[in-house]
């Protein structure tokens, strides 16, 4: 009988892991962009930024959250990581750019800023039960290819999210004949 139950588990196992490593369906996998034109993208980006001065992060996350390239300039700072992701993330999840979406969630003028919670993740949007990938800093920029968002950028590290959403946009235009191609 424990042969049995083994056996039952390993084939268990065996169709889980086939199942896990199944290709993804084809029309998830002709939404996402080539790694070379993301990576194109990155690359841009960070050049345009160094070119300013600023070391950043690059980030591209498929519109279904997944990482696709994460590149950290020389000398960024490690915390540009997590804060490119999460402007990358705020994209997505919120139909806006990370700026668009900070200025939506601002105080109303005149509203002192809250005292910052001790270990609470920097850029967070006001409010109790918030979802912690959120960002209200600008940075984040949707990437489009035949009219549908297929995923989103962000970077981190420049001296302001508006000097950020520019590398973002520079990156995008040196790819935009390749979106506009899908």
């Amino acid at each position: 009988m424990k042969r049995i139950l083994t056996l039952a588990g390993l084939a268990a196992l065996a169709s889980l892991q086939a199942q896990a490593q199944a290709p993804a369906p084809a029309a998830a996998a002709a939404a996402e962009l080539p790694l070379a034109v993301v990576t194109e993208w990155a690359q841009a980006a960070i050049a345009s930024c160094t070119a300013s001065g600023y070391a950043v992060t690059a980030t591209y996350l498929a519109a279904d959250y997944t990482p696709a390239v994460v590149l950290r300039a020389d000398g960024a700072r490690g915390m540009t990581v997590d804060v490119a992701r999460r402007k990358a993330y705020t994209v997505l999840k919120t139909g806006k750019t990370s700026g668009e979406f900070g200025t939506s969630v601002a105080l109303p003028a005149g509203t002192p800023t809250p005292t910052p919670v001790a270990g609470a993740l920097p850029g967070l949007p006001p409010g109790a039960n918030v979802d912690q990938n959120l960002i209200v800093w600008a940075g984040g920029l949707p990437v489009k290819a035949g009219g549908k968002v297929v995923g989103a950028v962000g970077i981190s590290g420049a001296p302001g999210g508006d000097k950020d959403e520019a590398c973002a946009q520079a990156g995008l235009a040196k790819i935009a004949s390749k979106l506009a191609a899908r």
